[in-house]
């Protein structure tokens, strides 16, 4: 877990979400998020973000000065936020068949990082094959793999 980043989230946001029911992240654990953070340094500021898998969505700091950070996790919990951030409540696929034409490919980033096939698709893959610029990592099976 980055150190720095448990240092820019507001207490009070990371109290709210810490504290509530059967919340899987401490301050000590706050996700798999060292990747966000050097993507955040390579991806132009006046993209759009958007991060399959999302879960509490802690690295949405990093992404604070990009045009926006757009998360997709079909699990309802109480996940961090910044002015530039839009959750969509829905899995991988229900939000590509409805929203993907809504964005430029060329100024579209799209992140999928440990997330593993859930609710009958892999995430992964449909990201791979339906966005142009996209970082896919899951840690079965070796090293990151940047498209």
């Amino acid at each position: 877990m980055s150190k720095d980043l448990l240092k820019i989230i507001p207490k009070k946001q990371l109290d709210r979400v810490l504290n509530q029911y059967r919340c899987d992240l401490s301050p000590d654990f706050l996700g798999f998020t060292d990747i966000y953070k050097k993507l955040s340094l390579i991806i132009p500021k006046h993209w759009i973000i958007i991060d399959f898998g999302c879960s509490y969505a802690p690295q949405c700091f990093y992404f604070i000065n990009h045009k926006k950070y757009i998360g997709i996790d079909p699990e309802a919990r109480i996940r961090f936020y910044t002015k530039n951030t839009k959750y969509y409540l829905m899995t991988t696929k229900k939000f590509i068949e409805k929203f993907l034409s809504n964005f430029n490919q060329e100024e579209t980033f799209a992140i999928c990082s440990y997330v593993p096939t859930w609710y009958g698709h892999d995430s992964k893959e449909l990201v791979r094959k339906n966005f142009k610029n996209v970082f896919v990592y899951y840690p079965h099976g070796g090293h990151p793999k940047i498209f």
